[in-house]
Order: C-alpha cells, then structure tokens, then sequence
C-alpha cells in the first residue's frame, strides 16, 4: 500500500477547496446574471414605422399637449429603468470575473489607495485642544470623500457578455438606443474598484458626497449607535465646538439627535431632534443603548458638564422602514438604579438588565433589571468588593451576554482600567458573580510586554464591542479601540473572544487607521459591524470623527454577498417602486430593506440630504476671493 506524503495531501486539499470557492462564486455570478436577465426582458422597445408626415406630426402634436409634469416623470421613468439594466449588467459582469483569483497586487493597490483616502480625508475633522470654549463663530467644514481614479478594462467584454446573455431582440434594441447612458455607466465604473468580498477587513463608509451641508452627523464622541437589519441608528454625542455655538443659542449643549443610516443607499436621515420632538432627553453622553423587537432603548447617560446631571430613565423610539415614529419617556416604578453614566445594558427575556456606571464621583457594578411588561424596577444585586469576591465599580465598559452570564469587559475609573484576562460574570440564573479565565493568542508577539500578559488584549476601557453569533452556536465578541487610564496610552487594534471556548484571538488583518476612543460601534444581524464617531488620537492633537466603518466578522449566507455586491453597484434603490424590483429578482426580504421610494433619481453631482436638517450645523462661510 502507498502511503500519501503531506505534502501531497496539502496540494490535493487545496485543490479541493479551490474548486469549491470557484464553484461558490459562479453560483453568485449565475444568481446575479438572472437578477439583471429579469430586469431586461420586462422592457420591450418596438419603433414604430414612419408611414408619412401627417403621422409624425399628429405623434409631434400628442407630444405637445401632454403636461410637462407628466413628460417629465416618463423620462425620469424610462431613464431610471435603463440605469437600474445597466447597473444589473455591470453586477453580472463584475461577478463572473470574481470567479478567477485575485492576485496580491490588487490587494495592495486597495490598502494603497485606502491610505491615500484617510490622508485627504484630514481636512474634514473636528480638531480638540480640550473642552474650553471658543467665542468664535462654529465652522464645519464639509469636503466630499477624494476617490481614486482607476484604469479599468475598455468594457468589450462588459458588451460581449450582455450580448450573449440577451436574447430578445426588443431588449437588444433597447440596450442599443442606450448606448450613451451606458457609456455614462462605463465612465462613472472605473471611479469603483470591483466589488470583492472580503472578510475581517475593515472599510470606510464614503456617504459624504452623498450629502449636503447637515445632512449627515457632525464630527462627535460619547454618542451611542445601535443596528437593525436595514438601519444604522446614532444617539446624542458632544462636540466642544458645536456646545459654544449652542451655549450661545441656548440649546442644549450635547447632540439632541437620533439619526439613521440605510445600509443599502449609503445616505443618512436626521430623524429627530429637540425641534422635533419636544421629550427628547438631554443627558446623552455615554448613555445606554439597544434595540428589542424594532424598538430602540436608552437608559441612563449625562448632560453637560459631565457628572452635573445624570439620569435613570428609559426612553423608548419605535423604528420602522418609513422612520422613527416618536419617542417616549417610559414611566417606571420599584427600587430605581441610581442616575448614572457608563452603563452597561443587556435585555435576557423580559427584563432589561443595567450594570455599572458612575455619578462622576462614585464607580457601582450593581446589578438592576426592569420588567418590560410591568415596567417596575427590581435591585437583584449590590456589589460589595470589600467583603466578597465582587467586581469593582467601573463605568465605559461594555457587556456581552451568552443567555446564562452577562460579560464584563474592561471599564475603569477617572484614573484606573481593568484587564481583559480574567473576565467577571454576572450569572443570571444563581444571582451571583462568577469569574473566567480566558486564553491568549499565542501567535502575538510579545515585544516589550510582559510574558504573562503576551498574547492579551491590554486593559482598556472607552472603547467598543459588538458581539454575533457563529453558525455552530459559538458567540463571538469583538472589541476595538480603547485607551487606558493614565491618558496616554490609546489603542487602534481589533480583537475577538470566544464565550464558549474563552479564547482571545487579536485580528491581524484589520485595525483602526488611527488610535480612537469613546467612539461607539454595532452590527447588524447578518454579521457586518460598524463602527462611528469618537476621538482620534494622534501625536499633535486630538480630532473628534465622523467616518463610518464596516467589518464583516464572519462569512455570511450567500444571499447577503449577493446583497451586498448589488447594493455596492446601485445606490439609488430607493428610486424604483418596490414592484419593480421584485420583477428584477430581487427577494421580497431584501426590497424591504430600502427606505421609502424617492421621487427620482439624483445625479451623482446633486447632493442628497435629510428634510430635517440639523440644527447644530452651520453652511462654512464664504471666503473673499482674491483678484
């Protein structure tokens, strides 16, 4: 009998998978082809014969009489379907190419191109020389994301492949009297790089061209963001720049705003503020936030200045495709927590469970839940670190929960931080505090730290963490960021834990472009983070933020790739009629995900903005120009 070597094993095995992952992305590029096949053959396009003259201008005089509101949607209509075709042709061709393997220097003119991104990009961020305020007048300067122009093919394959796939001849037609918007569609393709999917790689959101001045949240930190399947929501924040322009107007000096983000047209809403809705609460600077049934929950946060006023109360905000409806003071009764900030939250069943937070002065790691159907507060447990084995107080930690324990990771004080190593639990069932040990990643290289703490994360807190769980049932958490308690040191690094098997795993291929804390991150239920906001730390100044990132931390379903790569050709979804695009092939669920239908489509150079503008923005002054 011949024995197989390894080596031999390994070459078979990768053979095996490579086959496998091709197979994979024909599939997609199939699924794709019919998407755009489907959205072809609805659109028939029959010239119709010129008999004679009398019948050119009896067609010339309809034309005439018909209202110029109703020319005026036609071609919108017939401009806005030829667009979606073309846009469903560049998917598919995209997507068969993603079939052939990528080489490494393609990944390297990504990171390249990455770099050049976030050092343009400078210029659009809130520099902070602390928390004094300035007497002169607000200006946010909005500069659209720079894109890097790339060469791209001359697109004969791009016609070659839609002329295979057509085969009616009215759809070919079509496409031919087209020829001009297709040629808009080739020029504005070369300004996207081709879509790949790309686990464990974080990415910058570029909406700002999308938008005009205000219609998009300014540079903030301590705010809190939360996610549903379709929507980004952010809540409160503080900038010190827009708190001298609202002193001055006597408006509250934090961000009074909940604004959303549709992952699928990359635009953001402004859905309430203190205009808007008169209950909005004023303490929301590192408040609590989560999300249950549509329904969106804070608890506790502060106002300005810090620790002055604190709060306990729960404000709830119905979400929906169409908006948030309002937003609600829950009226409570029991053994209320005490009004705090730094909380960590976490619904288990019916109750909302809310843990740590300080009053500015004292740190608590008391445990308090409040029953959602009777909405009666009950104190389940007190911390007492001098007389048992208890966590100490801490606030800007954050908490992860596996349905048994409620994790808490990391938090500090004014002056101290807590280490990530051996992780308190709180144990739902017992009532009680359990402790873990956990397990490091021995593939880091220690350098300049200490051999028992290689392989860990460093304590940390004000940083941020998400958590999803994996199709075997393992929940996986991801932190990232953070800094520590003396104030000079700050983290960019992004790491992962395993609940079940208590093993820390640093993300070697992904990290923040610059140091960042009390930023605030989320995911979506398909297995995406995002991150947003918070402040930047760099060796000169400190620069409060505004990007938007996304990471997908796992390899979601095939249906979500897809979505995705359609989403990233075809921004202006929300144009078409939901009919439409079910007929395109597009799944229900997924249509769903759009906000509601804009009347046309914007052009690329016509920013789109919010109805409701926020009332912290300022246009930049005009400047003199110089003869």
């Amino acid at each position: 009998m011949q024995i197989i070597k390894l080596n031999q094993l390994k070459c078979i095995i990768l053979s095996k998978l490579r086959h496998t992952w091709t197979h994979l992305l024909v599939v997609v590029a199939r699924l794709l082809d019919r998407i755009y096949y489907k959205a072809v053959l609805p659109f028939k396009w029959e010239p119709q014969p010129n008999n004679n003259n009398n019948n050119n201008n009896n067609n010339h005089i309809m034309e005439q009489d018909l209202p110029e509101d109703e020319h005026g949607q036609q071609e919108d209509q017939a401009q806005g379907n030829a667009n979606f075709i073309a846009r469903m042709q560049a998917i598919a061709a995209n997507a068969i190419a993603l079939a052939e393997p990528m080489d490494a220097a393609s990944d390297m003119e990504n990171e390249d191109a990455d770099e050049m991104d976030e050092e343009e990009d400078e210029d659009d961020a809130d520099v902070d020389y602390g928390d004094s305020d300035s007497d002169s007048e607000f200006e946010e300067v909005y500069t659209d994301e720079s894109t890097d122009d790339e060469d791209d093919d001359d697109g004969e394959d791009g016609n070659n492949f839609a002329a295979n796939r057509v085969r009616s001849k009215n759809a070919q037609e079509m496409l031919l009297n087209s020829e001009q918007l297709l040629q808009q569609q080739h020029q504005q393709s070369k300004l996207l790089r081709p879509y790949s999917f790309q686990p464990l790689r974080l990415v910058k959101c570029h909406y700002k061209e999308k938008h005009s001045p205000g219609g998009f949240p300014l540079a903030r930190s301590g705010h809190r963001i939360i996610a549903s399947n379709s929507h980004l929501y952010s809540l409160g924040g503080y900038n010190p720049r827009s708190a001298s322009v609202a002193t001055r107007r006597n408006r509250c000096q934090l961000f009074q705003e909940l604004w959303s983000y549709n992952f699928a047209t990359n635009r953001w809403k402004l859905e309430l503020n203190e205009e808007y809705a008169d209950n909005m609460p004023v303490e929301l600077a590192s408040n609590a936030l989560t999300i249950h049934n549509n329904v969106l929950i804070s608890h506790g946060g502060t106002g300005y200045p810090f620790g002055e006023s604190c709060s306990n109360d729960c404000y709830v905000y119905c979400a929906g495709n169409t908006g948030i409806s309002g937003v609600e003071r829950l009226k409570v009764t029991g053994d209320l927590p005490t009004a705090q900030y730094g909380p960590g939250i976490v619904i288990h069943k019916h109750y909302l469970y809310t843990i740590g937070g300080t009053t500015g002065f004292d740190y608590t790691c008391d445990v308090y839940r409040l029953d959602l159907r009777t909405r009666v507060w009950e104190n389940v447990y007190i911390s007492r670190p001098e007389m048992r084995d208890d966590p100490e107080g801490r606030y800007r930690h954050e908490v992860v929960y596996d349905g048994n324990h409620i994790f808490v990771l990391g938090g500090g004080t004014s002056q101290s931080v807590y280490d990530l190593q051996r992780i308190p639990a709180y144990n739902l069932e017992a009532n009680c505090w359990n402790y873990f040990d956990t397990y490091p990643d021995r593939s880091v290289n220690g350098g300049s730290v200490e051999e028992s703490n290689r392989g860990y994360p460093k304590p940390r807190k004000c940083f941020s963490c998400v958590q999803h769980t994996l199709y075997n049932g393992d929940i996986e958490a991801f932190i990232t960021g953070g800094l520590q308690g003396d104030f000079c040191t700050y983290f960019s690094d992004i790491w992962k834990l395993n609940l079940r098997t208590k093993q820390w795993t640093l993300i070697i291929t992904a990290s923040l472009p610059r140091p960042l804390y009390f930023h605030s991150a989320a995911h979506s239920d398909n297995g995406c983070m995002y991150v947003f906001g918070g402040i930047e730390y760099n060796e000169k100044e400190m620069r409060r933020r505004n990007d938007l990132y996304k990471m997908w931390m796992t390899v979601p379903k095939l249906s979500e790739m897809c979505w995705d790569a359609v989403t990233y050709y075809n921004e202006n979804l929300d144009c078409f009629d939901r009919q439409s695009l079910l007929r395109a092939g597009i799944p229900k669920s997924f249509a769903q995900r759009l906000p509601p239908q804009r009347k046309k489509i914007m052009s690329k150079d016509e920013a789109g903005g919010s109805m409701v503008i926020s009332l912290c923005s300022n246009p930049k002054r005009a400047r003199p120009t110089m003869h």
